[in-house]
């Protein structure tokens, strides 16, 4: 196991595209996340939470704003700890 981290949070399905809504299977923040690991050869944690967020990315963009705006942060499945370098690619 390396001593570096990239870890990413990213909502896969419905997203806003180009004035749409569309599927996305693969966001580009874990895109990014996974370049990243490829160039600085570490490991990469998908940083998930315990409860989900829906499906319908309007209500999901109106429980993130709520989050934001009362400065809450969810609970999460799993936490890390052990490394040297962490580098957060959030979304």
């Amino acid at each position: 196991m390396s001593k570096k981290l990239v870890t990413y949070f990213s909502r896969k399905g419905n997203n806003y595209v180009g004035g749409n809504i569309v599927n996305l299977p693969v966001r580009n923040t874990e895109v990014i996340a996974k370049k990243i690991q490829k160039i600085i050869e570490c490991d990469l944690f998908q940083i998930e939470t315990v409860k989900s967020y829906p499906e319908d990315y309007t209500e999901t963009t109106n429980i993130a704003k709520d989050e934001l705006n009362k400065n809450l942060r969810p609970d999460l499945k799993k936490l890390i700890n052990n490394f040297e370098l962490i580098i957060n690619n959030l979304n």
